[in-house]
């Protein structure tokens, strides 16, 4: 299904200049640990959140260490199964920092089999930014530790205007989990207080799915003199107020409420942390946007926009009914995971078909986003403008027969434990489809879930 999409949207995409943004890096010698403590957040969480703020370090000991050779080749031994915090960083000296042996394409390898040797005079260093290395914690690390958990903060100065600087605060969280095309381990989000003379001028969100913006520091709700934060359920991405943000085709949610997060009580420097210089990833690596565990803050990051001076536009309050035309997402599901079985993956895709004929947008897109998403890094477009063209080019009588639709399991093809393909010629119903008009789909089992991966 998504191959006809890309197909016939290619004409639609338009690509216009972006609008440059400002790059800074932390500079902690010029930091005040007062006034980051002074100005920190009160996050307040959803009130119906499960997967709870954790101490990073905390996340790091119960991981298991492994590397990823770009995606091609995952070394089935970890790197370490007891990580040590201070390995990862700068706290300790080169010889005895985290490190791998590079493959050397060309020499026969036995673990696994598909890939190539590696090179024992070639290695990585875990402090490398993006050598390979990722942190792989247990499910049980999810949920996470709770409001007590320590925050993060780096300090920063604005690049032409010396009057202007602003502190950092970092947030980590055991999993994301947002319900279309977005889960994850490892959770680091962000904001920022923009200072002028030291005084507090605004308040940077990282929002997701768009570029950060800003509120004034007046028109923030305060609890006594800390800016109150408003962390998502699930994607706990800040935002100023309560209520319904739409990100891509679904939303992210927040409350009133919730547990209260007063970070001011247990914020750190970040570059005083024993993981302080760790370049890999905090969560496994699925080479999907959206379902690979992010970077966090490490030396010499570069953020965009913290001194930005877009606004965050007009708050959302939460809606006594869906915004027109648009249908909220119920609550995410609780952490059962869907069966890892061929008939798990066949449930899903027959959801998927139901979805198309009737023209339900949210949920053709939260199935196909793995695959929605490939093809919108390749410029075809979001998943939202796409799938509407599809939608016109199926025929009223054929959207009714997917509604309906089945699919016989003697057609599918099982090609990994994880992943199956749906042949277009699976599907029964009242009408007949190929794989010229509906195309093929392959199943991919990622995250606790079934997605349309290709």
């Amino acid at each position: 299904m998504v191959t006809v999409v890309v197909s016939v949207s290619v004409a639609l995409v338009g690509c216009g200049p972006e609008k440059p943004k400002e790059y800074t890096g932390a500079e902690p010698s010029e930091a005040s640990a007062t006034a980051a403590a002074q100005f920190a957040p009160l996050v307040r969480l959803h009130k119906k959140e499960s997967l709870l703020p954790m101490d990073a370090t905390r996340f790091i000991e119960r991981s298991v260490l492994r590397f990823d050779h770009d995606g091609l080749c995952r070394d089935e031994e970890p790197v370490a199964d007891a990580v040590d915090p201070r390995r990862l960083g700068l706290r300790t000296s080169a010889e005895q920092r985290y490190r791998h042996q590079a493959v050397e394409p060309g020499e026969p390898s036995s673990q696994p089999l598909s890939c190539p040797g590696h090179a024992a005079d070639k290695e990585r260093a875990a402090t490398e930014v993006g050598a390979g290395f990722y942190l792989d914690p247990p499910e049980e690390v999810r949920k996470g530790e709770g409001p007590g958990a320590a925050a993060y903060w780096e300090y920063h100065k604005h690049k032409t205007d010396p009057a202007r600087s602003a502190y950092v605060y970092w947030f980590f969280y055991g999993y994301n989990k947002l319900t279309v095309g977005n889960r994850h381990e490892g959770d680091w989000e962000r904001v920022a207080v923009q200072l002028r003379d030291g005084k507090p001028q605004a308040v940077t969100f990282a929002k997701h799915g768009s570029d950060p913006c800003r509120v004034k520091w007046a028109d923030l709700n305060q609890s006594d003199g800390h800016p109150t934060v408003y962390s998502a359920l699930g994607s706990h991405g800040s935002y100023p107020t309560a209520g319904y943000h739409r990100v891509s085709v679904t939303f992210d949610r927040t409350s009133e409420g919730g547990a209260e997060w007063r970070t001011w009580d247990k914020v750190r420097p970040v570059e005083g942390e024993p993981w302080w210089g760790y370049g890999g990833w905090w969560g496994a690596q699925e080479h999907v946007d959206g379902f690979n565990g992010p970077m966090g803050p490490y030396p010499n990051r570069q953020l965009p926009g913290i001194f930005t001076d877009e606004p965050c536009g007009g708050a959302d309050k939460p809606p006594s009914d869906p915004p027109a035309g648009e249908k909220p997402p119920a609550d995410p599901p609780g952490e059962q995971p869907a069966p890892r079985t061929k008939e798990g993956a066949i449930q899903r895709y027959e959801e998927y078909l139901h979805a198309v004929g009737r023209e339900d947008i949210d949920t053709v897109c939260e199935v196909a986003g793995p695959a929605a998403k490939q093809a919108e890094d390749q410029g075809f477009g979001p998943c939202t403008a796409t799938f509407l063209i599809t939608f016109q080019m199926i025929s009223p009588a054929r959207k009714k027969a997917l509604r309906t639709a089945t699919v016989d399991p003697q057609r599918v093809v099982e090609l990994a434990p994880d992943r199956f393909e749906m042949p277009a010629a699976s599907i029964r119903s009242s009408e007949t489809f190929s794989e010229s008009d509906l195309g093929d789909s392959t199943m991919g089992y990622m995250k606790d879930e079934w997605y349309v991966v290709d």
